[in-house]
C-alpha cells in the first residue's frame, strides 16, 4: 500500500486483513500456525490503531521518511573477508543469549542470597554461644551472700555493707517458687530469690 493512501483505502485494507486473519478462521490449525495467525492479527490491529488517527499517522509517516533517508545516507558495509582456515582458534565461539530459565543463570543469581543466609546463620550461632555459660549450680554459690544485679546476665557478689540488691535466699527455676517475703530477680538461666540485706 502506498504511503499516501487515502483513509478509506487504508480502512478497507485493514478490514480485508482482519477478515482473513480473524481467530475464528484459525480454528482447526496447528498450534504453531494458530499462534502465527494470532500474532499477525495483533500486528494488523496495531497498524490500524496508528493509521486511523490522522495525528498518529502523520507522526508515523515522518518517522518512516527519516528512517528511509538515514538508510539511503548510510554507506554499504564493506564485503566480509573470509578468515584463513588456521585462524579459527582466535575466533570467539558464539553463545546463545541466556534465557531466564537457564540453570547456570539461576545458580549465579542465587549466590548472593546463599552468602547472606550463611552470614546470618554464622551470626546466629555466634550470638547463641557467646552469652554467659552459667548454670543453676553456679548461681547457688551466691546463696547467703549479698549481690548486685545488673540486667539479666550480670550478677556480682558484694559486701552487705555496700550498696546491693539484697541477700540471695534461694535459686529457683520459676519466680513463683520464691519464698514469701522475698523478691525474685531474673539472672540467666534461673531466678534469684532476694531478701533485704542485713548488715552484721
Amino acid at each position: 500500500m502506498p504511503a499516501g493512501a487515502a483513509h478509506d483505502v487504508v480502512r478497507q485494507a485493514y478490514l480485508d486483513q482482519a477478515r482473513r486473519l480473524h481467530p475464528d478462521r484459525a480454528h482447526g490449525l496447528a498450534a504453531r500456525e494458530a499462534d502465527e495467525v494470532s500474532r499477525r492479527m495483533q500486528d494488523v490491529n496495531e497498524a490500524w490503531r496508528v493509521l486511523r488517527d490522522p495525528a498518529r499517522r502523520a507522526a508515523y509517516d515522518r518517522s518512516l521518511a527519516v528512517r528511509t533517508a538515514a538508510a539511503a545516507a548510510t554507506p554499504a558495509p564493506p564485503p566480509a573477508r573470509s578468515a584463513p582456515p588456521d585462524a579459527d582458534f582466535d575466533t570467539p565461539i558464539a553463545h546463545p543469549l541466556a534465557q531466564p530459565g537457564d540453570l547456570g543463570i539461576s545458580i549465579v543469581r542465587m549466590v548472593p542470597w546463599i552468602a547472606v543466609a550463611v552470614i546470618l546463620a554464622a551470626i546466629f550461632v555466634f550470638t547463641a554461644f557467646a552469652g554467659p555459660s552459667r548454670s543453676v549450680g553456679d548461681l547457688e554459690d551466691y546463696v547467703g551472700g549479698c549481690v548486685s544485679i545488673d540486667g539479666a546476665s550480670s550478677v556480682t557478689s558484694v559486701s552487705c555493707g555496700s550498696p546491693n540488691d539484697g541477700t540471695v535466699v534461694q535459686v529457683v527455676t520459676a519466680s513463683s517458687s520464691c519464698p514469701s517475703g522475698s523478691t525474685s530477680r531474673r539472672v540467666e538461666p534461673a531466678w534469684l530469690c532476694l531478701a533485704p540485706a542485713t548488715v552484721p
